[in-house]
């Protein structure tokens, strides 16, 4: 397929050079998908309940039976400054034990300002009542249509707050981000 646009060239090494491949113009890199694992560098939110990667083999987050809005907060790592984040959905699951389990996820950025850092929330989403197991992934709990480009001074980060009944439970194990990068 040939390339029509004269802002952007590639130019290969000659031989004896010091073997350097120069890219000019524009490079852009669109629905580039990052997994953000959950374990690392979550907490536990203003409510308690979630129980990051306990007494297990595995990197995860539970939130056990019988707890009441309780909130994960999970920075949202692998960005550089100038990506524009686009999408993020939970990859996990929910044991519903013939009970209800609801998971929300706000998307947030925080922003540092002089008088104090600013927190905004982008966009959110939740499962509804779930009453039988479920994966959780892009298809019910997903942030999509984002278009926030990350600059200095900007974090972003998840937001979950769920809540379980008897003989239910929440594990999750990763976010799915989606970005574009220039």
């Amino acid at each position: 397929m040939a390339n029509n646009n004269v802002d952007n060239y590639f130019e290969t090494p000659e031989s004896g050079s010091d073997n350097k491949l120069v890219i000019g113009g524009s490079f852009e890199r669109t629905g580039r998908q990052v997994v953000v694992p959950i374990c690392g560098n979550a907490k536990v939110g203003a409510t308690a309940g979630w129980v990051i990667t306990g007494s297990t083999d595995i990197a995860h987050a539970t939130l056990p039976a019988s707890q009441t809005a309780s909130t994960l907060i999970v920075p949202i790592t692998g960005l550089e400054i100038g990506d524009t984040l686009t999408g993020v959905s939970i990859m996990g699951q929910i044991e519903s034990g013939g009970n209800t389990a609801t998971l929300s996820l706000s998307v947030r950025k925080l922003t540092n300002v002089a008088a104090g850092n600013t927190d905004a929330e982008l966009d959110n989403d939740a499962t509804g009542n779930i009453s039988a197991d479920t994966v959780i992934s892009s298809a019910n709990l997903a942030v999509t249509g984002l278009s926030e480009t990350l600059a200095e001074g900007e974090t972003v980060y998840a937001l979950l707050t769920g809540t379980t009944a008897a003989s239910t439970d929440i594990d999750l194990t990763g976010m799915l981000i989606t970005v574009t990068r220039s």
